[in-house]
């Protein structure tokens, strides 16, 4: 046995853990409950403009990713790519969804849409561009959301 350190995991690299992971996942939780969940906003050439995505498992929809090009901001893109998770994920027996963001992200907008912070780790990221007089780091939150 020999341990290997990387500064760049391969998709290769990330797939196998995962896959082990899931694999041991289901002696507790059978794998067909755990399912992605896409969705996309596109312009007429098929180039993302904004997406959500995430996974369903149990009662729970985390949202792993959500990004809406600055053109579109401020255009409710954002709440609708939201809501239709939401609503997916219902469908698909969720009672609650989890998200987290950076100080420097969305968390104004993640409560506005009913989600409450849970969790915040202080001083997760160093932001070495910062003057020596202003703050240099970054919050981590975690906010949940009771689905209707």
């Amino acid at each position: 046995m020999k341990t290997r350190l990387t500064h760049a995991p391969t998709e290769h690299d990330l797939e196998e853990i995962k896959t082990a992971l899931r694999t041991f996942n289901r002696n507790f939780v059978p794998q067909s409950k755990f399912r992605e969940l896409g969705i996309f906003v596109e312009d007429e050439n098929g180039s993302k403009q904004a997406g959500i995505v995430a996974e369903t498992v149990g009662n729970w929809m985390y949202i792993q990713m959500l990004w809406v090009d600055e053109s579109l901001r401020g255009k409710d893109v954002g709440t609708q790519l939201i809501a239709e998770a939401e609503a997916e994920a219902k469908t698909r027996g969720c009672r609650y969804s989890l998200v987290d963001t950076f100080s420097f992200q969305a968390r104004p907008f993640y409560e506005r849409m009913g989600y409450e912070m849970k969790m915040a780790l202080e001083d997760y990221i160093r932001d070495t561009r910062t003057p020596e007089d202003a703050p240099s780091t970054h919050t981590r939150y975690f906010l949940t959301k009771t689905l209707g």
